[in-house]
């Protein structure tokens, strides 16, 4: 409050002088508002506020990782030191600093940045054949929001295109979206979805077994994200999948699951499920597998293992409009060790270096399986070893 302007005043019997001045009070800034660490979804928009005084008032401007950041498209320094950053992407994930300066010096914050996520949608195309039926191309759309209710997101998807013969019988394969749900799960805790992992860019061959023999393959390559931040994807399947005579009419029933991800390898994973589904009463389990390749470079999930949970799935084809509609909910966290996928091996040196066991113990536990099918009590016919289960098959004509 001393500063302002002075005047000095001298008289005598001659005459009076006087001299005014100006008194500044200089200081260097002080930050009053310091920007808080924010987490955010893909596509939202960040505002970080910073704030700061100082004599004279400090100029405030923003950097990232040390290089200035300048107006853009989806960048704005606001009039009062804020930075606002549109349409969120995935790369925006990083340390920001805040910097204010004046004549007498600068002061610096920083300040994480996370953006996490789900592309919003996704598009592709599906070829191929199935129970002998070539399709030509079928066309899917899905969008993904969070869930209001509970922790999860939900991907609505319709696969356009599909003829009448086939439509019912794909009402149980969920799973050709599981590039779709994986790269999109809401992430508890650290864990990381398929977006996060790989940024969209993975090959991944799927293989369903039905308890009564039939096998479809897929395979499924994600192309990262369009223009408009859209999942790419394009899927081939062929093979042959169980069809009960009832089940053109009946309602499909798709039990909960979930799909454990191991890391295998820098750049490799393998998922593996087993699922149930109900037509008119009769239930029928089916086992998914899945490889993954990525780039190695994207490095490693946090965990050895990862859960996925699938949950209220619903399904129906429209027959009028040649399409399959499908609803599921996802959610992906740290999975619980049990095994280790068969023919996939990892020596004690390996999973030391990753930080996965401390003792050999827990190698036992990963490296062995229990083959069931080596009883001949297990089966009536035809057994098939799992891994931690196994299914009875039938001959080609029958069903259990």
């Amino acid at each position: 409050e001393d500063a302002g302007d002075y005047k000095c005043v001298a008289t005598n019997d001659v005459g009076v002088v006087e001299r005014s001045l100006t008194l500044t009070l200089q200081s260097p800034p002080v930050i009053t508002v310091e920007p808080a660490g924010t987490v955010l979804e893909a596509g939202a928009t960040a505002v970080l506020d910073c704030q700061a005084r100082g004599e004279p008032p400090p100029a405030i401007s923003w950097s990232r990782q040390g290089q200035p950041l300048l107006d853009s498209d989806r960048v704005t320094l606001l009039p009062n030191g804020s930075l606002r950053i549109a349409a969120l992407q995935r790369e925006d994930t990083s340390q920001y600093e805040c910097v204010a300066r004046n004549l007498l010096g600068s002061v610096l914050v920083t300040v994480p940045l996370t953006v996490q996520g789900g592309p919003a949608r996704a598009k592709g195309s599906i070829i191929g054949n199935i129970n002998d039926v070539e399709f030509g191309i079928a066309f899917l759309n899905a969008t993904v929001m969070d869930s209001l209710d509970s922790d999860t997101r939900v991907i609505q998807a319709k696969i356009t295109n599909v003829p009448r013969t086939l439509g019912p019988a794909m009402r149980k394969l969920v799973s050709i979206l599981s590039p779709v749900y994986w790269t999109t799960a809401k992430e508890i805790g650290e864990a990381m979805n398929g977006f996060t992992l790989t940024d969209a860019v993975f090959k991944r061959e799927t293989q369903v077994e039905f308890a009564t023999g039939e096998i479809l393959r897929m395979t499924h390559i994600a192309r990262g994200l369009d223009t408009d931040g859209a999942l790419l994807l394009d899927v081939v399947v062929s093979g042959h999948v169980l069809q009960l005579q009832s089940v053109a009419d009946a309602r499909v029933v798709l039990q909960d699951y979930t799909e454990d991800y191991i890391q295998t390898g820098p750049g490799q994973l393998h998922a593996h499920s087993t699922r149930l589904f109900a037509a008119d009463g009769v239930s029928v389990p089916y086992t998914w597998n899945h490889s993954i390749t990525y780039d190695p470079s994207k490095g490693r999930m946090p965990f050895l293992v990862q859960t996925l949970r699938a949950a209220s799935i619903t399904t129906e084809y429209h027959p009028l409009q040649e399409a399959v509609a499908f609803k599921i909910q996802a959610s992906i966290a740290k999975g619980i060790v049990l095994g280790l996928p068969r023919n996939q091996t990892m020596g004690k040196e390996y999973l030391l270096f990753l930080g996965f066991i401390e003792s050999p113990i827990v190698l036992v536990l990963l490296s062995t399986d229990i083959d069931e099918c080596e009883s001949r009590d297990t089966c009536q016919h035809e057994c098939r070893n799992s891994l931690g289960s196994f299914q009875c098959v039938c001959p080609a004509g029958y069903r259990l």
